[in-house]
């Protein structure tokens, strides 16, 4: 069925319909089971609401009288009385009325009256069949009970809610156990003086019975639970779990459902779905928190904050998953008829819609199968007008085309192929190692291959070498990348061992997936014209170094003819002029009879010849640097500095030279000519204080450099300044350095300096280039 293509349709569509049906059932299911989860959680709150709400109906009802009993004129008669007959006598009036109000309201444990120090004054006593009062005997000090203290720093109209206990007396637990809680509230008389505190003990049994009720009305694996803010039972179903913060056995709701502990009275109320570590089964919890204090007198809206406290009750009830789905499975198999009966329906449909959908695909099949195997005039077959009709016409149409491109394709690879067999230009093509697979009459020729068959062995690198030496290495990851280049030269390895130099351009061939799978390109042999550029190269260096070894020669005979003739002249004449001076204080019996007039113009033209001697030796300095030849570059160099230094202010610093450089006299003499004219440079044009230059070897390279500090410049734009420089400039310095295969480096910023650094590799001292400079 799978091997076809209709069985492939019926299967895909047959899978699609079911898989609507299947998923549609169960997304109906799932809102289904969301609904009723929904309306389970509103069912649980408004339960809990109802609950919630007869809880404090009941809690203000309680309030409402606490604060009617504390207005009973006898009980104000009593606060504010100064007679002591009359106080005894009010005293028993409020006894028989405490006991009346506890008859009547038999949800009042005790109704007590204590003194501002905590001594029961007043307490009427109900077990819900009797009623006492207790004897002044009996009466208990309760200045230590935190209700009675909480209750002492209220103010006027203000109620104090204790959370709900077991009552003790004498220090023990009542027996049977009696839950209780205490509302307080203290007295005034008419001068706002603190005369007590009234306080009602009510049954917790009354509020637990409100939950006690509704459990026996709910079905079971549905649960109700009170719980104080600590998490401790207040009421659970089974009594053994009540207050076990005072029976201490620790029964909590953190015991029991750890995972929800967290979760409970974080807000308001709230609802969650989780497995119950109890059961063990899915359970709905919801709860509503029931804050313990409400502001019940309109005319205290300000002191009602004052009495809130951080007590509470949190409600909680719990619904397992067999309340939770009930009516739900007999939906689920109600349904599930439904769905088998569509599925059956929609396997029908999908058998017969496959067929028709298919017939003109297998006929567009079987054609193309026929073009594959060679047969280039099959077509498809037209069973309708529709879109798979119009796209038989096109693939018939695209069969017709074919044809004829296969046609004109054949012919232009004959045309290509005579083309590739007549071409001047070696034309190759590889594979991913680089191995020619392929090549032209003139990559034979290139190869010296002759009319032998290709080898096997035959590469268009060396790879070994290439990688070994790091020769061709960019124009390798090129290649390997499948990058295509132009009109790089590469080195090839004849059969022959000879080397020829080509230039190449060519392009990645991609197989599958756009993975590289070779190269074809062309080759270009310029072994003949590399080589004759490489002696026009050597012609013009050997012309530039001539040139400045003319220069040199002509600067040495210049100095020479100023030191032999110039400066030795000016000294005999400074001789004559002093010869002079002295026969003139001779004939004038002493210097002092001589006139002013002929002494003075002697002592003035003999310091015009000195200074004419110093400047022919300054002169004969810069045209020939004899400590250049007797010291080396390095002492040239901090002689110049220094010199440099008194005539311009800039101070100059040279450090190194103090070794062997290992560099010929014209280097030498170079390089001294460079540094002074980097120095004159910098002097004009960089503005600077300080000129720092350093000349060192490192291996066979020697490096100088010059830094200065001043406002510094473009690098790109020295060409452009030729003419603002003086003296070899640094274009003709640059262009020295290609001559001697040495590098000019400019490293410069506006406003941050200027360092220029010249690198020379040290040559083999020239007899012909340097004897021009001996003697």
């Amino acid at each position: 069925m799978f091997t076809s293509l209709r069985g492939k349709f019926i299967f895909i569509f047959i899978l699609i319909t079911v898989s609507t049906v299947m998923i549609s059932s169960g997304y109906a299911r799932y809102q289904h089971r969301r609904f009723v989860m929904d309306r389970l959680k509103e069912r649980a709150i408004v339960d809990l609401e109802l609950i919630s709400a007869d809880i404090r109906s009941l809690q203000q009802w309680i309030q409402r009288d606490l604060l009617v009993l504390r207005d009973l004129p006898d009980l104000q008669a009593l606060l504010n009385s100064q007679n002591v007959a009359d106080e005894s006598y009010l005293f028993h009036i409020v006894e028989r009325q405490f006991l009346n109000i506890a008859a009547h309201h038999q949800i009042f444990q005790q109704l007590r009256l204590l003194s501002v120090s905590g001594k029961e004054i007043i307490r009427a006593n109900s077990n819900g069949s009797k009623l006492w009062l207790t004897p002044e005997r009996e009466l208990q000090d309760k200045s230590d009970r935190y209700y009675f203290q909480e209750a002492s720093l209220l103010r006027d109209g203000e109620i104090s809610i204790s959370p709900m206990d077991l009552n003790i007396e004498q220090g023990q637990l009542q027996i049977p156990l009696t839950p209780v809680i205490r509302y307080s509230t203290p007295l005034f008389d008419h001068q706002k003086r603190k005369k007590g505190i009234l306080v009602l003990n009510v049954f917790g049994s009354v509020f637990l019975n409100l939950l006690d009720r509704q459990q026996k009305q709910v079905r079971g694996g549905e649960n109700y639970y009170l719980l104080n803010k600590d998490g401790y039972f207040l009421y659970h179903p089974d009594i053994q779990k009540r207050f076990g913060f005072m029976l201490g056995h620790n029964e909590t709701v953190v015991k029991d459902e750890p995972l929800i502990a967290a979760w409970l009275g974080t807000k308001e109320r709230g609802t969650q779905l989780k497995d119950s570590a109890v059961t063990g089964k899915k359970t709905l919890y919801a709860y509503i928190r029931i804050p313990l204090t409400y502001p019940i007198q309109p005319d205290f809206p300000e002191n009602s904050g004052d009495n809130r406290s951080n007590s509470y009750w949190i409600l909680l009830t719990t619904v397992d998953d067999a309340n939770l789905l009930l009516g739900l499975n007999e939906y689920v198999q109600s349904f599930l008829k439904f769905t088998l009966l569509l599925t059956a329906l929609c396997v029908v449909v999908a058998v017969f819609v496959s067929w028709r959908f298919s017939r003109p695909i297998l006929s567009l099949a079987r054609a193309a199968s026929k073009i594959h195997q060679g047969d280039l005039s099959s077509r498809a077959r037209i069973y309708s007008q529709d879109d798979m009709g119009k796209f038989g016409n096109l693939f018939n149409k695209m069969a017709e085309n074919l044809e004829k491109s296969m046609g004109n394709l054949q012919r232009s690879e004959a045309k290509y192929r005579l083309l590739f067999e007549n071409s001047q230009d070696c034309i190759f093509v590889t594979d991913k190692e680089f191995r020619i697979v392929e090549l032209n009459q003139a990559g034979r020729n290139l190869f010296a291959l002759g009319e032998n068959k290709l080898p096997r062995d035959l590469f268009l690198f060396d790879l070994g070498v290439a990688e070994k030496q790091g020769e061709q290495a960019d124009v390798i990851r090129q290649l390997a990348a499948g990058e295509a280049i132009r009109d790089v030269e590469i080195a090839i390895v004849r059969r022959d061992g000879s080397q020829r130099y080509c230039i190449m351009t060519a392009t990645a061939r991609k197989g599958e997936h756009g993975i590289p799978s070779g190269l074809e390109g062309v080759l270009r042999d310029v072994t003949e014209l590399r080589e004759q550029q490489r002696k026009e190269q050597q012609i013009d260096r050997r012309i530039r170094e001539e040139i400045v070894f003319a220069q040199e020669r002509e600067r040495r005979h210049m100095g020479q003819v100023l030191h032999e003739e110039m400066a030795q002249n000016l000294a005999l004449v400074n001789l004559r002029l002093q010869e002079a001076e002295q026969q003139s204080c001779r004939r004038h019996n002493g210097p002092e009879e001589v006139p002013s007039c002929i002494h003075d113009e002697l002592l003035e033209t003999r310091n015009m010849v000195q200074v004419m001697i110093d400047q022919i030796r300054t002169m004969i300095f810069d045209l020939f640097p004899r400590v250049l030849d007797d010291q080396g570059l390095g002492a040239a160099m901090a002689w110049y500095g220094r010199n440099f230094s008194r005539k311009t202010g800039v101070n100059v610093s040279v450090y190194g030279g103090e070794s062997e450089l290992g560099l010929s006299k014209s280097q030498n003499i170079f390089l001294f000519r460079a540094y002074k004219e980097l120095l004159h440079n910098a002097w004009k044009h960089a503005e600077t204080a300080e000129i720092v230059a350093t000349i060192k070897r490192r291996d066979e390279i020697v490096r100088m450099t010059v830094d200065d500090e001043g406002r510094g410049f473009d690098p790109q734009q020295t060409d452009m300044m030729t003419d603002e420089f003086q003296g070899i400039g640094l274009v003709t310095i640059r262009q020295w350095l290609d001559s001697m295969d040495g590098r000019m480096t400019i490293e410069s910023e506006m406003g941050k300096g200027c360092r220029v650094i010249l690198d020379v590799p040290i040559k083999k001292k020239e007899n012909g280039s340097d004897e021009c400079f001996s003697g």
